[in-house]
């Protein structure tokens, strides 16, 4: 098919771009190094500036080690358009290892010491002008080249929540073109493959194989010989996607069901950045802890924390902790003023609540008041991502498939805060909850992260 032919040009443009920009880097790190003043200034060339074609010769391997750690371990060459912060991740992670590899490398080689900083300001300019380079490559490509380039057709059939899910991931590559079609009309099928003759892949929901469907079969067939690839989807991730793994012990490509709650070494990896980023946060904001704390107390009578008992993971309960932003009598006049929340569900939320004090209103305003719940973070009992700590009487009102949300660590902020906060139903935020919980990755905290200071700055859906 044609669009063959293009996939191959742009494979080859892409590793041709790559190996440019990591050559380059590394011809910025040695300048950097060797010839950039303020630098050597600081940290001198004690040894002499040594001859670039040292490093040019050198390069002949570090460029090709490179593009195969990229190719054969990170699989970066056959990646879909991956979003900004998975790409960033993702070669984070390859450079890193390509990194270690070239000194290791250096380390054999005896006739020469290179630079270590040469190799480290190597690897940071790397790491940046590819993924801005990746980037670029990928605005081009959808903005100019998607409306040339012949695109290749994937077809799925059936509906269902992987589907869904299928049809999102597809979406982000501009040489894919969806058409969904009905399982209960295998000839349109046929009709639509003969018609389009760049039709690739289709995918199947596992549910139409649970019965005898000779003319799926014949489709599959007919596809076999035109040499379509046919890609089934098992029916169970309809009903708990995210939660299934590929189990190849007994030499048969057996499904199983995992748990979705984070454990083993993700765990361990969510962990560690809660702690660190929790210490930089004390450390950097003690002082403004301490003034914000003052003004609470000077603006109304009570302490400057709030203390509530949340349900948090595994349903158990805690003791969170907030800077106050009501007046201390806060519950006793929510029964004796009647008020309505706007939304619906057991959450209560209100434009102008009137127990709020002057100051609570600017802290909510920029979500300060939740920094206080670093303390709970470092107790293991918070993350800084993840569903928000339900109170009591929020958790009794929970529908039963809500529950899943306890399965990890409630968090300071998470993906219903950064996609419309209380503006949002309850219904909305709950299933927001169950799809990050489905979907954790680094790179989904990460958008979180990023995603989280626009929309505490503008204050949106902040009440």
């Amino acid at each position: 098919m044609k669009i063959l032919r293009w996939k191959y040009i742009f494979l080859a443009f892409l590793v041709l771009s790559d190996a440019g920009v990591i050559y380059a880097s590394f011809i910025i790190a040695y300048k950097f190094r060797f010839s950039f003043e303020p630098f050597l200034r600081l940290l001198p060339a004690d040894k002499g500036t040594p001859p670039w074609n040292l490093y040019a010769e050198a390069l002949r391997l570090i460029v090709p080690l490179w593009i195969i750690v990229f190719a054969f371990w990170g699989k970066l060459y056959q990646r879909r358009f991956a979003d900004s912060a998975n790409e960033f991740l993702a070669l984070a992670k390859n450079a890193v290892l390509a990194t270690i590899l070239m000194v290791a490398a250096t380390f054999l080689y005896r006739q020469y010491q290179y630079s270590r900083l040469v190799m480290c300001f190597g690897f940071l300019a790397s790491l940046t002008l590819l993924f801005l380079s990746r980037e670029t490559w990928k605005w081009f490509m959808r903005k100019m080249l998607g409306k040339i380039v012949v695109s290749e057709t994937v077809i799925l059939v059936g509906e269902s929540k992987s589907m869904e899910a299928v049809a999102r991931v597809i979406s982000r590559d501009v040489h894919k073109k969806i058409i969904a079609m009905p399982a209960d009309n295998i000839a349109a099928i046929s009709r639509a493959i003969d018609s389009d003759p760049d039709v690739g892949e289709i995918y199947v929901s596992g549910r139409l194989l649970t019965e005898e469907n000779e003319d799926l079969q014949d489709l599959m067939d007919k596809c076999e010989d035109m040499e379509i690839e046919i890609k089934i989807l098992p029916f169970l991730m309809e009903m708990r996607l995210g939660e299934i793994m590929v189990d190849d012990s007994l030499g048969l490509p057996v499904l199983h069901l995992k748990p979705l709650s984070l454990h083993g070494f993700r765990y361990m990896v969510k962990r560690v950045f809660d702690i660190s980023l929790c210490l930089l946060i004390v450390a950097a904001l003690f002082i403004p802890f301490l003034f914000i704390s003052v003004l609470i107390m000077l603006d109304s009578r009570g302490g400057p924390f709030f203390v509530q008992e949340r349900v948090g993971f595994k349903g158990k309960r805690f003791k969170c902790v907030k800077f106050r932003t009501m007046h201390r009598n806060a519950e006793k006049l929510l029964e004796e003023m009647k008020l309505q929340s706007f939304r619906g569900g057991p959450a209560f939320k209100m434009i102008g609540d009137p127990r709020i004090t002057r100051m609570g209103k600017w802290l909510r305003r920029f979500s300060l008041d939740e920094l206080a719940q670093v303390w709970n973070i470092l107790k293991g009992e918070m993350s800084l991502i993840g569903p928000r700590p339900q109170v009591l009487a929020e958790a009794q009102g929970n529908p039963e498939w809500a529950k899943r949300r306890y399965r990890v660590l409630p968090g300071i902020t998470g993906l219903w805060q950064v996609s419309g906060r209380a503006d949002l139903s309850y219904e909305d935020m709950m299933r927001l909850d169950i799809y990050y919980l489905e979907n954790w990755s680094p790179g989904l905290d990460l958008r979180i992260i990023l995603k989280t200071f626009p929309v505490v700055f503008f204050g949106k859906g902040a009440y």
